[in-house]
């Protein structure tokens, strides 16, 4: 005997395959990151290598890139030795059709608020961040290269004594401090640029040996630690003590920083003066 499908439920079967056939498949989103091209690797300061920066921090915008509504980041990501980055929440394409967009900095920002990133430095930190990148559509797949650039400049200090008795008089340097900004702010929706903050919270930042050392000055010039700052509108002065002395002001003809750049300052100790070579 024939047997006919009853019209409602070939409409089913019907509808059912069309869902199937029909149904979109997420396409993830790659990532990899470097140092941009315009980084001196002879100048750029302490972070070497591009896997010492974990976890990096990412925002995401689709459609028109626009950060102005994040107050945190989206993901953050893991850096290998190649510039593989793994994202701490998978990424796909919007399925419909909205390109994604990324940006990323290093380290985490103290604040996110009206697409502003504020960071809090002791000048033991660099702060690297990679401009808004166009990472692709649904249709159009594209790994997201995050191209970082060092934000700040690195100074370093080297120090000798003009004699033993030079040395002796001014004993051990117990700290070298440099006055900086400490609070800055790097606008999201434009090139990554760090500038004071409103309230900068200028403070006197010790050099990487720290405020309580106790280094010998000898003959021969060595390192007496290094720092990063943003750049200034006055010429970088030191604050320099020692274990024999009171603290001294040493005023450089150093200023107006670079980003990316190393600075070297050299302090000569005599029996009762520094001088800056």
């Amino acid at each position: 005997m024939h047997r006919s499908i009853p019209t409602a439920l070939l409409f089913i079967l019907l509808t059912g395959c069309s869902q199937t056939e029909t149904e979109q498949v997420p396409v993830p989103i790659s990532f990899n990151a470097g140092y941009s091209l315009l980084v001196d690797v002879t100048t750029r300061a302490p972070i070497y290598d591009i896997d010492q920066m974990e976890p990096i921090q990412i925002l995401r915008s689709d459609g028109t890139a626009n950060y102005s509504g994040h107050t945190a980041p989206d993901l953050t990501g893991t850096v290998a030795a190649d510039g593989t980055v793994t994202p701490s929440v998978p990424q796909y394409y919007d399925q419909g059709g909205d390109q994604a967009n990324f940006l990323a900095f290093y380290p985490a920002a103290r604040s996110i608020q009206g697409g502003i990133a504020n960071f809090k430095i002791t000048g033991q930190e660099d702060v690297t961040a990679a401009q808004n990148v166009y990472g692709g559509s649904y249709s159009s797949p594209a790994t997201v290269t995050l191209a970082f650039r060092h934000l700040l400049a690195q100074i370093r200090i080297l120090v000798s004594a003009q004699n033993n008795s030079a040395a002796s008089s001014w004993g051990p340097i117990t700290y070298i401090k440099i006055q900086a900004a400490t609070s800055m702010d790097m606008n999201l929706n434009a090139w990554p640029v760090l500038n004071p903050a409103s309230d900068p919270e200028n403070e006197y930042l010790p050099t990487s040996i720290g405020d309580n050392a106790s280094q010998t000055i000898t003959t021969t010039y060595a390192s007496a630690g290094s720092l990063m700052i943003l750049s200034t509108d006055y010429p970088v002065q030191l604050k320099v003590k020692t274990a024999n002395k009171t603290e001294q002001t040493v005023t450089t003809s150093l200023w107006y920083l670079n980003y990316a750049n190393v600075y070297t300052i050299r302090l000569y100790f005599k029996n009762n003066s520094i001088e800056v070579q």
